[in-house]
């Protein structure tokens, strides 16, 4: 959904005046790396907070009730028509819209559709007669003129006028917009979660896309319009008018259909993507004069276009085109066909990319799901760095692993779907969604076999709706195993592991104790993969071990003297680090000195029983003193710098230790 540029760290409207300053901000001025990074971080928290409101309002205003819902299910909505009068400068919105349907039920006598309460309904026509409608707020119905029994086709075409909804009186900011910019002012719409009747009559369900899309725009001539699917004509109408006739024969979630309406200049060049006799159009709408500035990042669409179509199969709608069109949302909006963006940089413009497979070719079937729409779009961020730019690939896994901890409660799936803010949010939507998919790919540990997942998961769900479980099923299908612990933990649970480690040498065996709480109780154990690093000056070995149960011990052999443990150094897993300590309780059978070496007081820890005497000695085997009842803080503050050894009598037994005094 929407692009995701930035974490929500301050209150929305702030975070969305940033977003429009470091806009500016990219259109003027060259990045350094650190500036870069900042950027892309802030992608994704902008993408969150531009489909938000600008007041702390979470939930969202006038959600369709369920009896309206079940209205609009006895159709099976097929095409869009949208006629409109838009301008650049204004929220103002006259024309007609076509809703073209086939009945579901026995006798479909009432047409229910949404359109905002702030526009004038001039009349409604079923089959080109006139109807009557009733309305309550949004909701409207009609009456048709007579029952359309089940597969018949009906035609509803609604005239009306007004303006849209502004102040952030709607759920998401505002379904649609105007604002200036330097390079003049511009109108957009942005949809979702809720809020594509806040610009047109629509039937504002998930699980019934239209199979197809007309949008056609009369405005000013010093304007153009963008949006979904391929332009067919631009019609001279008078008066300085012309009309954007566009038309997409791909099927499209109510909340992807679009209009941006600019003085833009048009930027537009093609792209061979892998195995296609025809290369693809890249259309891009931008403002006057900025091309010299952006073009070097708008031309990365083309290299983006084909990684993805590499990894996730051929580009969704190749038979019309790929695009953007400028709009000062802060962030940017994966409208199908034809992004809307502030702005272009590299992961910005990858998110929104790679929506295009993931919200739009396969859209999550509900609000709930969104983490399929965002946190896959978001791991394309990640994908794309580390293919493209693999030197910025780990500080986006550090800024989103940072992001996500700041989440320690709340699940990836959404538990209030009303609830925008949670909808959008960054940590767990965006950034843990996407380190849900980062951390499957390693529990598998074969990235051909994850890929091959995504494309199965594509195939199977292209241009329809899928859930969480849905997912799941590609997953234990492909792989041919069960992951139901997994996405139980990851998805539907809450939190995140964190880590106690402990460790202990002897010889050439390393004793490690993993001790596992969480950040949730809601989620007590984490059954996850988890690697360490033994640290053995230039003999580091990884180690990759399966985490079961909170506490597990683990034994493994060593070739050098180990000197500290790193959890997760690659950062596969989502999780915090408490401690990690030497523990020399953990060697069965062992007697330790510690610390050692010591500057003076000592302490021996071990497993042997009770310790009745410790004889200290030199190096040369001279006795220097005997030290009885040795049950507490020993001292050998008074002797030299050297190394001593110590034999000590415990449970009937003696061992030597040695400890080196500084």
């Amino acid at each position: 959904m929407f692009c995701h540029c930035m974490k929500l760290l301050m209150p929305v409207g702030g975070l969305i005046a940033l977003k429009r300053q470091i806009a500016l901000f990219l259109v003027l001025a060259s990045f350094s790396f650190v500036q870069f990074a900042h950027a892309q971080r802030k992608a994704t928290e902008s993408c969150a907070a531009a489909r938000m409101v600008t007041t702390p309002m979470l939930l969202a205003d006038g959600i369709t009730s369920e009896a309206h819902k079940e209205l609009m299910r006895h159709y099976d909505l097929h095409w869009y028509k949208l006629d409109l009068q838009l301008e650049n400068n204004s929220v103002a919105i006259s024309g007609n819209v076509i809703l073209s349907a086939t009945s579901m039920v026995s006798s479909l006598t009432h047409f229910a559709f949404e359109l905002h309460p702030n526009f004038t309904i001039e009349q409604v026509l079923a089959e080109g007669v006139p109807c009557t409608f009733e309305r309550t707020g949004s909701e409207v119905v009609a009456v048709l003129p007579s029952a359309k029994g089940k597969q018949e086709t009906v035609e509803v075409q609604v005239f009306y006028s007004g303006r849209a909804p502004t102040g952030a009186a709607s759920f998401v900011g505002n379904g649609f917009s105007t604002a200036a910019t330097p390079w003049g002012s511009v109108t957009w719409s942005l949809s979702e979660p809720f809020a594509a009747s806040e610009w047109f009559p629509s039937k504002q369900l998930l699980e019934d896309k239209a199979d197809s899309v007309d949008v056609w725009v009369t405005t000013s001539v010093a304007n153009k319009v963008g949006s979904n699917g391929v332009l067919q004509r631009v019609t001279p109408m008078g008066n300085q008018k012309h009309r954007y006739e566009w038309k997409s024969k791909y099927p499209i979630a109510y909340y992807l259909i679009s209009v941006a309406v600019g003085p833009y200049e048009e930027y537009s060049f093609r792209t061979q993507l892998p195995g296609m006799a025809e290369p693809v159009l890249v259309q891009n709408y931008i403002y006057p004069g900025i091309l010299a500035s952006m073009k070097t990042e708008i031309d990365r669409t083309g290299q983006l276009l084909q990684l993805f179509s590499e990894l996730y199969g051929i580009y969704p709608f190749h038979r019309e085109k790929y695009g953007h069109s400028m709009a000062p949302m802060g962030g940017g909006m994966e409208h199908q066909t034809m992004t809307t963006q502030s702005t272009f940089e590299f992961s910005l413009t990858a998110h929104e990319l790679a929506h295009q497979w993931w919200g739009d070719e396969v859209t999550c079937a509900g609000w709930s799901h969104i983490w399929l729409n965002e946190g896959f779009a978001s791991y394309s961020e990640y994908i794309a760095y580390e293919r493209l730019m693999p030197a910025n690939s780990r500080q986006w896994l550090e800024m989103a692993n940072q992001n996500s901890l700041r989440q320690p409660q709340g699940s990836v799936f959404v538990t209030d779907s009303t609830n925008v803010s949670r909808i959008f949010s960054s940590s767990l939507t965006y950034d843990k969604g996407a380190l849900v998919l980062h951390m499957l790919r390693h529990a598998l540990q074969n990235d051909a076999l994850f890929f091959q997942i995504l494309r199965t998961y594509r195939d199977e769900f292209k241009y329809k709706v899928a859930n969480t479980r849905d997912f799941q099923h590609v997953v234990e299908r492909v792989s041919g195993r069960s992951f139901q612990y997994f996405f139980d933990q990851w998805v539907y649970g809450q939190g995140y592991p964190i880590f106690d480690i402990s460790w202990a040498q002897a010889g050439n065996t390393l004793q490690l104790r993993s001790r596992q709480h969480t950040s949730s109780k809601e989620t007590p154990l984490f059954r996850t993969e988890v690697e360490f690093r033994i640290r053995m000056g230039q003999k580091d070995t990884l180690v990759l071990v399966q985490q079961e149960e909170n506490l597990e011990d683990y034994v493994f052999k060593v070739s050098g003297t180990v000197t500290g443990i790193e959890v997760d150094p690659n950062q596969w897993l989502l999780e915090a680090v408490n401690a990690v300590q030497y523990d020399a309780t953990l060697l069965p059978g062992q007697l330790l000195a510690y610390p050692n070496p010591t500057t003076g007081q000592f302490y021996l820890k071990g497993n042997r029983g009770v310790v009745e005497e410790v004889a200290v000695f030199d190096v040369l085997g001279r006795h220097i003193r005997t030290i009885r009842s040795a049950s507490s803080a020993m001292s050998l503050a008074d002797l030299g710098a050297g190394t001593y050894v110590l034999k000590v009598k415990a449970g009937g037994e003696m061992t030597e230790v040695k400890i080196v005094k500084l």
